[in-house]
C-alpha cells in the first residue's frame, strides 16, 4: 500500500514537472515560416529578444529552409538593436561570409552594417570616463578594416556614399587620438616621438578638417628642437593652405618672428644632431664573480658623481700597499740581503 502510493507520487511530481516545461506547440508555430512571421512580428513591436528567440528557433529547427537565411539576418539586426555591437558585427560578418549570394550581401548592405556595428563598439566620450580619444581604439580600427572590405567590394553601390562619410567619421577620430599622443610626448619631453606621430597623421589622415592643427604642432616641435628651416617650410604651407584658419594667421606671425631672429631662409643653416641615443653598457661583473643589481647601481651612482670605480683588474692588491701604489712585483722593493 505503502509502495503504491509513493509511486503515484512520484508519477505526479513527474507529469508536473513536464508540464512546466517548454511546451513548442504553444510558444511556437508548426513551420519554419509561421516562427519566421512571429519573429518579424516581435521585430516590429521592438521586442528584440523575443524576435532573436523565434529566428534562432527557425535557424535551429529549419535548418534548409529559405527562411533560415532570412532568421539569421534577422538575429543580426535585432543584436544590434539591443546595442550588442561587437555580436552584430560578428553576425554580419558571417551572413557575409556564408551567403554572399543573398541581395542585401551583394548591394552591400549587410558589409555596411558591419562596419556601422564596428564604429558603434568603439569607445564613446560619456561623463565621468575620459574622451573617447584618450582610450583604446582598437575597435575603431577594426572599423577602418570593414571600411576596406567595403571599398574593396562594393564600390560603387548605392550605399557608398553613406560609407564614405563614416570613413570620414572614423578617420577624424583616429586623428584626434594621434594629436592626443603627440601631446602626450611633447608633455614628456619626447619631440622626435611626437613629430614621428604628427609625420604618420598627415601622412595618413588628409583632408579630415584637421590639418591645420597637424600642421601648426608639427613646425612648432621642429622650432622647438631647433629645426628652423623645416619649421619655416611648415609654417609656410600652413600660411597658405589655411590662410583663414587661426593656425594660419598664427603661422604668419610666427614666420615674421623667425625672419626677425634667423634671417632669411638659408639651406645651409646647421642643423642640429637628431641621431638615436647609444645606450649605455651596464657595468660588467668580474670573471668568476657575481655583482647583483646593487652593485650595478652603485657603479652607476659613482659614474654619475665621477667617484672612482672598482678596479677591474683580477690581481689582489697588498694590504700595506699605499693608497694610489702600484701593485705590480716590479714596484714592490727588493728583499734586504742576508748576513753572511
Amino acid at each position: 500500500m505503502r509502495g503504491s502510493a509513493v509511486l503515484a507520487l512520484v508519477s505526479s511530481l513527474g507529469v508536473a514537472a513536464c508540464a512546466t516545461g517548454p511546451n513548442l506547440s504553444d510558444d511556437y508555430g508548426q513551420t519554419a515560416r509561421e516562427n519566421y512571421e512571429l519573429a518579424v512580428a516581435e521585430y516590429g513591436d521592438r521586442d528584440w529578444e523575443e524576435a532573436i528567440a523565434y529566428a534562432d528557433f527557425v535557424r535551429i529547427r529549419f535548418p534548409f529552409s529559405r527562411y533560415a537565411v532570412e532568421a539569421e539576418l534577422l538575429i543580426a539586426r535585432a543584436e544590434y538593436e539591443l546595442k550588442n555591437y561587437v555580436t552584430a558585427q560578428d553576425a554580419f560578418r558571417q551572413f557575409l561570409r556564408l551567403h554572399p549570394t543573398h541581395k542585401h550581401v551583394r548591394n552591400g548592405w549587410v558589409s555596411y552594417m558591419a562596419c556601422v556595428s564596428a564604429y558603434k563598439a568603439a569607445p564613446d566620450s560619456v561623463p565621468f570616463l575620459p574622451p573617447h580619444y584618450q582610450r583604446d581604439q582598437s575597435l575603431l580600427r577594426e572599423a577602418t578594416i570593414e571600411l576596406n572590405y567595403f571599398f574593396d567590394h562594393h564600390a560603387g553601390s548605392q550605399m557608398e556614399p553613406l560609407a564614405r562619410k563614416l570613413e570620414a567619421e572614423v578617420k577624424r577620430r583616429l586623428l584626434e587620438h594621434e594629436l592626443y599622443v603627440a601631446r602626450f610626448h611633447l608633455d614628456s619631453d619626447k619631440p622626435e616621438a611626437a613629430i614621428m606621430r604628427l609625420q604618420a597623421a598627415h601622412d595618413t589622415y588628409p583632408g579630415i578638417g584637421l590639418d591645420a592643427e597637424v600642421l601648426f604642432l608639427l613646425a612648432i616641435t621642429y622650432l622647438r628642437i631647433g629645426e628652423v628651416e623645416l619649421a619655416r617650410e611648415i609654417f609656410t604651407e600652413l600660411q597658405m593652405q589655411h590662410p583663414e584658419h587661426h593656425h594660419g594667421q598664427q603661422a604668419r606671425l610666427y614666420l615674421a618672428y623667425m625672419n626677425d631672429r634667423y634671417g632669411p631662409a638659408d639651406p645651409n643653416r646647421e642643423r642640429p644632431d637628431r641621431s638615436l641615443p647609444v645606450p649605455e653598457t651596464p657595468p660588467q661583473a668580474k670573471d668568476d664573480e657575481f655583482k647583483d643589481w646593487r652593485w650595478r647601481q652603485e657603479q652607476r651612482r659613482k659614474q654619475r658623481e665621477g667617484e672612482p670605480e672598482e678596479p677591474a683588474s683580477d690581481e689582489a692588491i697588498p694590504p700595506n700597499a699605499a693608497p694610489g701604489a702600484d701593485p705590480s712585483p716590479s714596484s714592490t722593493p727588493d728583499p734586504e740581503p742576508t748576513p753572511k
